[in-house]
Formats: structure tokens, C-alpha cells, sequence
């Protein structure tokens, strides 16, 4: 089971509900001389490889730490190609930019040294508290309310000149690639989203080479969707004796795949500020995101039911088969507190911010800002 957790290491780099997936099938069966007492004997064989197949998917048996944390990871996913410390503009700001949340069971600090302990967690127990939702592509607008002059100015005691609403769209599609070993991944994401900042402490420039840009007020509402469907390779072969015929029935490259699908639904409750000195800007806020939605895994497998050294006195009546069945689902935590901060450069209306999130239940995001701002 490395080789899974790798796959997923590869690609990235609330109380769950759930069930269990459990592998099943029916043996097959023979015709012959003595076929009933075979028969009998082969589905108690057929019964233990199973069994040991099902050993070795233990994904499929205990998830709820690794779905809750691919949920967790979706929130924090949320939030690419933000402007966030780059509040009080006069007309627009348009950015795109890439985001990666990832939930880690320790501070990132030790990730490194928790590699081996990880792969190692994740053979043995078949769940860790790993998550990582990489947004590639996601595009932002924001629209300073000011510029809408045919609106009152102001709506009680809300002032349209300090109102600023924002749209965010994400998309990436990554087709079938092949990771060797039999192995195969493919993933896409969708992120729609709604936003709104109101600043309620303007700026304040000291001779334009010091800027405080004040406070800003922000929520919004943020769905986030991410498919994530891999195979990979059991074992070449597993087998088990039938009785004392000398006889085995055989599981032949036997092969399983997975399909994680998360939804989660962000609302980011934040109150940020920053700095700029001269052509440098650096943002500082806290919040919290509250999250709804789900993480759900689904599986299969298959592989080639035969029989090693079957007498020719029998011959084969109903072949064998496996599934799949059941499923695990899970759901992020609901409130997520959260620090931000990053480092960003601006050049005129041209900004490039590198965004920094940290959630203390062991949650961050990272991310590149490009973009404009007027």
C-alpha cells in the first residue's frame, strides 16, 4: 500500500459517516467426478483470498481521518487568486492564480522527517490524516461598488464607495496519465464563487513610500468540487490451496481503482490589513472559514479468476467474480480558524502576491497571485 500513498504524495506535490467497502464475490465451479465435495472446498479457498485481498485494501475498510482531511484540504483550496491585502482600489482587480491546501496529521515543520512514518501509518492502519486538494488554475475579478453611481451611496450604513464584490472561477482537467507499475491517475476541479470586501478603515500613505491599507471586512460564498480517480496494482497473483488436491484457486493480476469526490461549500469570515513599503507588500488577517459538504470515495476492482493445476478429470461450469461494494463518505470540519499572511510585489496597477494561509489544526494553503489592480 506505499505505492498508494505515494500516488496520492505525487499528485499533490464534523464527525464523519461512514461504511465500509468490502471486496465479495463467487467462486467458481467445476464439472466432474467428485465436482460437489471440489466445489465446496474451492468456495472456502476462494473465501480466504478475498480475505486477503481485503487485507491489502485496507483504504477501502478505515478512511475517516484521510476523507475528512481531502474535505479539509478542499476549504482551504478555496481561496486562489485573492486579493486580499490589496483592498481600497478604485475600479477593478483582475488576478489568476494557483492555490494547494493540504491537511498534514503534524506541523510542517516535521513533514519531512514524517515522511517514512507516514507510508508507514498509512500500510498499517490503512488511514491517515493526509489531505491535498491542488487548485491549478483559478481567475478572480473584483469590482470596486464606487464605480456604480447609478446605486444610492449609500445603503444604511454600509457606504457604496467602500464595498467591493468579487467573482472567482476555477478549472483544471488533467487527463489519464500513467505512473508506472500498472498504476494511473487522472483529476479535475471546479471552483465558482461569490465575494464581497468592505472597507471600513481607509488607507493611510506616508509620502507614498509607506502605505497602511487600512481594514477590510470580508465573507462571500465558495464551492469547490474536485474528482480524483486512480488504479493501481495489487499483486501479481493471490492464491489459496483448495483442500488437499493440490489444486489452487487464483486471483490473476488483480487490480483496484478509486474515486475520491469532494464538494465542499466555503463561507470565509476575515478581517484583513497590510503594509506596503515601497514596491513590497505584506498582508496580515485572521478569520475563519466555515465549511459544509462532503468526501466521498468509491471503488473497484477486478482481476482474473482461474484455477493452478486443475485435474483434467473436471471441467470449468460458472466462472468466478469480484466487487466492490458500499462506500465511505466523510465531512470537513465546520469552523476552521485561520492566520493569513504572504509576501506580494506591486509595480504600478501589476501585483504579485504569493498568499500564505495557516489553519492551527494543522491546515495551510500556498499559493501565486498575478495579476492587476486599479
Amino acid at each position: 500500500m506505499k505505492k498508494l500513498f505515494c500516488l496520492l504524495l505525487v499528485f499533490a506535490m464534523a464527525i464523519p459517516a461512514f461504511a465500509e467497502i468490502k471486496v465479495t464475490g463467487h467462486a467458481p465451479t467445476v464439472k466432474g467426478p467428485g465436482a460437489d465435495q471440489f466445489n465446496t472446498e474451492t468456495q472456502t479457498a476462494f473465501a480466504k483470498a478475498l480475505t486477503e485481498l481485503n487485507d491489502q485494501l485496507k483504504l477501502f475498510k478505515n478512511s475517516a481521518r484521510f476523507l475528512e482531511a481531502m474535505g479539509d484540504s478542499s476549504v482551504y483550496a478555496s481561496h486562489g487568486a485573492t486579493t486580499r491585502g490589496y483592498g481600497g482600489y478604485k475600479l477593478f482587480s483582475a488576478t489568476v492564480g494557483s492555490i494547494i491546501g493540504v491537511q498534514i496529521p503534524n506541523e510542517i515543520s516535521t513533514l519531512m522527517d514524517d515522511f517514512d512514518g507516514l507510508a508507514d501509518s498509512l500500510e498499517k492502519q490503512g488511514d491517515i490524516k493526509l489531505g491535498v486538494s491542488p487548485n491549478v488554475f483559478n481567475a478572480n475579478i473584483g469590482l470596486s461598488m464606487g464605480i456604480m453611481k447609478f446605486l444610492p451611496e449609500h445603503l444604511g450604513i454600509i457606504n457604496r464607495n467602500n464595498l467591493y464584490i468579487g467573482f472567482r472561477i476555477g478549472y483544471f482537467n488533467l487527463p489519464e496519465i500513467g505512473l508506472g507499475e500498472g498504476s494511473k491517475l487522472n483529476y479535475n476541479n471546479l471552483t465558482l464563487g461569490l465575494t464581497a470586501n468592505y472597507q471600513i478603515i481607509p488607507s493611510i500613505s506616508l509620502a507614498g513610500l509607506i502605505v497602511w491599507r487600512g481594514v477590510n471586512l470580508g465573507s462571500g460564498i465558495i464551492y469547490n468540487r474536485s474528482k480524483m480517480d486512480f488504479g493501481i496494482s495489487v499483486d501479481k497473483e493471490i492464491s489459496q490451496p483448495i483442500g488437499n488436491t493440490g489444486t489452487e484457486i487464483a486471483l490473476h493480476d488483480p487490480k483496484a481503482s478509486v474515486n475520491l469526490s469532494t464538494s465542499t461549500v466555503t463561507i470565509p469570515l476575515e478581517a484583513i490589513t497590510a503594509v506596503k513599503l515601497l514596491v513590497f507588500n505584506i498582508p496580515l488577517g485572521i478569520g475563519a472559514d466555515l465549511a459544509f459538504g462532503s468526501t466521498s470515495l468509491g471503488a473497484g476492482v477486478d482481476a482474473k479468476i482461474g484455477y493452478n493445476n486443475l485435474p483434467s478429470i473436471y471441467n470449468k461450469d460458472k466462472e468466478g467474480d469480484i466487487a466492490a461494494v458500499g462506500d465511505l463518505s466523510s465531512s470537513p470540519h465546520f469552523f476552521n480558524f485561520k492566520i493569513m499572511t504572504g509576501f506580494g510585489f506591486t509595480a504600478g496597477p501589476f501585483v504579485l502576491d504569493i498568499p500564505i494561509t495557516w489553519y492551527p489544526s494543522g491546515g495551510y494553503n500556498f499559493g501565486v497571485t498575478i495579476g492587476i489592480v486599479f
